[in-house]
């Protein structure tokens, strides 16, 4: 568990980033300023993302780092769920998934949303 956080530590900036671009620049801003953690973020994210859903998109605009870091949150989860498989396909599930488990890992104070990792999620 310990090697898992701090692998995920490494990465879980670029991560958020590469998730924060499911949304407009305006939307990711809007996000960014009203919330307090990194769950609270891609939770906002998520449901943005639910609601093209409900609408019939399935993802087929999304360009190869978005198809990139679903993919790979999508292994981890298979991964951590082999006797308990669960088919988890669209965005916005991989995505609450993901706000799961880094819940389970980090303590609300590491996920702390730091007010300039905005500036740095959207460069």
């Amino acid at each position: 568990m310990k090697k898992e956080k701090a692998a995920l530590k490494k990465y879980l900036e670029a991560i958020v980033s590469a998730l924060c671009s499911f949304v407009t620049e305006k939307d990711a801003k809007i996000f960014i300023d009203k919330s307090n953690t990194i769950p609270e973020l891609l939770q906002n994210i998520s449901t943005k993302i639910k609601v093209k859903e409900l609408s019939g998109w399935n993802g087929e605009d999304l360009n190869e780092d978005q198809l990139n870091v679903l993919t790979l949150i999508s292994e981890v989860y298979l991964k951590k769920n082999k006797s308990k498989y669960k088919v988890i396909e669209k965005p916005s599930e991989i995505i609450n998934w993901f706000i799961n488990w880094i819940q389970s890992i980090f303590t609300k104070s590491e996920l702390k949303l730091e007010k300039n990792i905005g500036v740095q999620i959207l460069q």
